[in-house]
């Protein structure tokens, strides 16, 4: 009995084992596919569109130079930024004040070049066809996307900023392109070239040792010791990504590098996967003990290292036992003295919201990078997803952060533009490998909504979509719509009107922070029109060391009233729609549907700013900005090629040109440039004209008069870097950002705050007509805006609880109201969180406490949404009490 209990336990053992060996032992290719997938990848081409013009795209992009490469095999890799001199073929590199300072030994082939610098500047490489070859000192061709001038210039090694890793980068990318063409279709062609700009590199690096730092400026002496943020190759851990390339290509090519072997392999003795393997280990172990183990930081570097320890071979292959299946676990369960492991990073991830606690750039960045670490994880029989749910939720969270085009809202240090819709192709693929239909008919939509916005194409993906992606399954287009979204740990709201690109309404409003890639930037402001941010925070710094950082990553950059607060935790002291932050990321109910607002406070700061619907097609947006100091300067970047400014009665303001702005609140208001001036009390309007679109998009500012006033207008430095997130790529570096700065000194702007309507429309549709001061007094301000359909809006705010009536058919007591008006007569009354609103015969006032509500008279019948119990009057002298409800017939 005894010996059948050990037999058994010896089977279940050797089957244990055995499946072991079958999860880790390695074939090649793995990574994405296995030659099993060759037939199925070449179906789908022919009979999926996207993937046919996918792989097009990818041939129409090598081809040209794998054919030149069967006749001219150097052109390609003497481009590759190499140590090619013989005699300064560095084994060492020393690095100082975080930048190159000099190399030592002589390798018997050309090592890989380190990068110049840490920093980076404006100078991007020049088309690879213009690149010097066989550069010795590195010195390369730049152009200088800050300047108008696009002449090339030679740019000194140690000035090239980033210039050698996007060279070196490029280059290895068109080799991984090849080696998968090498791989669908077995021709030849691809894998010499592809073969020999990888054996270039990696050999190039097996000779180099890591840098040293010395004077320690990266946190830690480099070379192998533990520590500080140098990687194998590059100054940060998180930039080691040309081993990324090289693992690809290794996994594509390993039977023909191993079939034929460089020429030096042959000399010294080795063959390609014994060299590999070390390679790859360095930067393995390495990218395991630098970088940082919180943060973009953390992700990032597994990222980088995730590709090279799957294409390792198994653990017995290695004198030290350390391969494939000995490093996946520091990645799924072992966290480290400076790594976290997946089961502890993902904490990260807000629990209610689903948000990456870093700016929206990164929070989507590492949804994205944790997704796509996990397809060829999966292909290795480890499964990251499953146990994660997390993982879908903050996929799904980053779509509360989008605007109507499906731009990213730019906050904190990013740069903006689309979200990375391939996240959602891979997860796709992930539910299709599961069998999950349900889920799998979400991530379709979500797709098939940024093809059908434009900022997505299937057939714009690389060799691994072609690979992974699944033809789309029945579902529907249109995403869920919500009209309001808060993060508190951002302290960040979105709030909107319809989300069409044409006509939906949307602005944020947000507090400041430092750290985690956001930023210092006041009590700030965006408003949008056109499906574009209007007045942006502006984000065209090249980097962190640029001297225009100081201008764009903190409160200068934003529109805010300056000096004051610029970080720090803010109050809501109203919002509707409501976002409970303890339950939710986004609203579950609607007051309105024709006005929405916030109103927030932070330290000496209080600023409201609400969104009126004023037709299907128009609206307008209210800016009540308040500053308990006697000195304030409210600033708006506003998109235009021009501006002009006027007086109340329409007539040309003449501003004087001024050597500088007088009395800096801020260091980077020396980056304002073009100072002109007037002192100026009264009621005025500012108009933006962007012409680079057709037709013409304008932007109004009308600005209600203070005393003690000063209008700057002023060439602010560019609003952006890139070319999608402004119409027409209107202000776009270099080109400057037409800003007004309105000064109000020694008058509180508590008690008499800056007051702005803001409106967009194209060229012959503006909608309102005239806007003007009803009433004010320290803590209320009452405005009248008036439509060309005969409309009129009577808005009211206040910090205070007092009964105010700025008409004598008119009271408020509350923090906002608006009684509306149309040539037929009443419209709507919408009270936010207040006590009452009265405009005539009509009233809606709260049977306890405050109430956000509206009493809307639509088609011949009066409905009513409150929050609370909420009495409403008809008839003068005759109210009713009613119960809390949303779009309730009243009867």
């Amino acid at each position: 009995m005894v010996s059948k209990r050990i037999a058994q336990l010896f089977f279940i053992a050797l089957v244990f084992f055995i499946q072991a060996e079958s999860i880790f032992a390695q074939i090649h290719p793995n990574l994405y596919v296995t030659n099993e997938d060759r037939q199925t990848i070449l179906s789908k081409i022919e009979n999926e569109e996207w993937a046919k013009k996918a792989w097009e795209n990818l041939q129409e992009k090598i081809n040209p130079y794998v054919n030149r490469h069967q006749s001219d095999p150097e052109w390609i890799t003497s481009r590759l930024s190499m140590y090619w001199k013989d005699g300064g073929r560095f084994t060492q590199c020393y690095i100082k004040k975080q930048n190159w300072d000099y190399g030592e030994g002589n390798a018997p082939v050309p090592t890989v070049r380190l990068p110049g610098m840490r920093t980076w500047n404006s100078y991007i490489n020049v088309p690879l066809e213009d690149r010097l070859a066989y550069s010795e000192n590195g010195d390369m061709l730049a152009i200088d996307r800050a300047s108008d001038d696009k002449t090339p210039v030679l740019v000194p090694y140690k000035k090239t900023g980033h210039m050698v890793r996007a060279n070196n980068g490029e280059i290895l990318k068109l080799a991984e392109d090849a080696s998968f063409a090498y791989w669908l279709t077995q021709e030849e062609k691809y894998a010499k070239f592809s073969a020999d700009i990888f054996n270039t590199w990696l050999l190039g690096i097996y000779y180099m040792n890591p840098p040293l730092d010395p004077q320690k400026s990266t946190k830690g002496a480099g070379g192998y010791e533990p520590g500080g943020i140098m990687g194998y190759y590059d100054y940060e851990q998180i930039h080691d990504d040309r081993q990324i390339n090289a693992a690809f290509i290794y996994d594509f090519l390993y039977d023909y590098l191993n079939e034929h072997p460089a020429e030096h392999l042959k000399t010294i003795h080795k063959d390609v996967t014994e060299v590999a393997g070390v390679v790859f280990k360095r930067f393995i172990d390495l990218g395991l003990i630098r970088g940082g183990k919180r943060g973009n930081w953390n992700v990032n570097g597994f990222k980088n290292i995730i590709p090279s320890i799957l294409v390792l071979e198994s653990n017995d292959y290695y004198q030290d036992k350390k391969g494939k299946e000995y490093y996946i676990p520091y990645y799924t369960k072992i966290t480290t003295d400076y790594h976290e492991a997946l089961p502890d990073f993902i904490k990260n991830f807000d629990a209610v919201t689903g948000l990456w606690p870093e700016s929206p750039g990164y929070a989507s960045g590492m949804i994205g990078a944790i997704v796509k670490m996990a397809m060829p994880l999966y292909k290795s029989g480890v499964n990251t997803i499953g146990d994660n749910p997390l993982i879908q939720k903050a996929a799904m969270a980053n779509l509360g952060w989008l605007d109507a085009r499906g731009n990213l809202v730019v906050v904190g240090d990013m740069r903006g533009g689309p979200t990375d819709l391939s996240v959602f192709d891979n997860m796709l693929t992930y539910y299709t490998w599961e069998g999950d239909t349900e889920n799998a008919k979400k991530m379709a939509t979500v797709i098939r909504k940024g093809i059908a916005s434009g900022q997505y194409s299937r057939s714009e993906i690389d060799w691994k979509g072609i690979c992974l992606f699944e033809a789309l399954p029945e579902s529907g287009s249109e995403l869920p719509f919500h009209s309001a979204a808060y993060s508190e740990h951002h302290r960040h709201i979105i709030m909107k009107n319809g989300n069409s690109e044409e006509n939906g309404l949307m602005f944020t409003l947000y507090g400041g922070s430092k750290g985690g890639h956001l930023s210092p930037n006041g009590l700030a402001m965006q408003f949008y029109g056109d499906g574009y941010a209007l007045n942006p925070d502006a984000s065209a710094y090249e980097s962190y060391w640029s001297k225009d950082a100081a201008y764009h990553r903190e409160i200068t950059g934003s529109n805010t009233i300056m000096p004051g607060y610029t970080k720090g935790e803010i109050t809501i002291n109203a919002m509707d729609p409501f976002v409970d932050a303890s339950n939710s990321f986004y609203n579950t109910k609607e007051i309105s549907a024709s006005c929405s607002f916030a109103d927030i406070s932070a330290d000496e700061k209080r600023r409201m700013v609400a969104m009126v619907r004023t037709s299907p097609t128009s609206g307008y947006y209210v800016d009540v900005f308040r500053s308990n100091q006697l000195d304030n300067d409210y600033v708006q970047h506003i998109l235009g090629d021009e501006v002009s400014l006027k007086d109340g009665q329409g007539d040309l303001l003449d501003l004087e040109n001024v050597d500088r702005i007088s009395n800096h609140h801020h260091k980077a208001y020396s980056f304002f440039a073009n100072p002109r001036k007037i002192d100026y009390k009264n009621d005025f309007t500012a108009t933006w004209t962007i012409d680079k679109v057709s037709p013409s998009l304008k932007t109004t500012m009308w600005m209600m008069g203070q005393d003690n006033r000063e209008i700057y207008m002023v060439d602010a430095p560019p609003s952006t870097l890139r070319a999608d997130i402004t119409p027409g790529m209107v202000n776009r570096s270099p080109l400057t950002t037409p800003t007004i700065l309105v000064r109000q000194t020694n008058n509180n702007a508590q008690k008499h705050p800056f007051v702005a309507v803001f409106e967009s429309f194209n060229e012959g549709k503006k909608s309102v007509k005239k806007i003007s001061k009803l009433v004010t007094s320290d803590n209320f301000v009452a405005l009248s805006v008036s439509s060309k359909d005969g409309a009129s809006q009577f808005i009211c705010n206040a910090i205070d609880s007092k009964l105010y009536k700025p008409l004598s058919d008119l009271s408020f007591q509350g923090i906002f109201g608006i009684a509306s008006e149309n040539k037929d007569g009443f419209q709507y009354l919408y009270l936010g969180k207040g006590k009452s609103l009265t405009k005539g015969k009509y009233c809606i006032e709260a049977v306890n406490g405050e109430v956000t509500a509206e009493l809307r008279f639509v088609d011949g019948e009066f409905f009513y949404s409150a929050d609370a119990p909420v009495k409403i009057s008809l008839k003068k002298g005759k109210e009713k009490e009613y119960k809390s409800g949303y779009n309730i017939r009243l009867k």
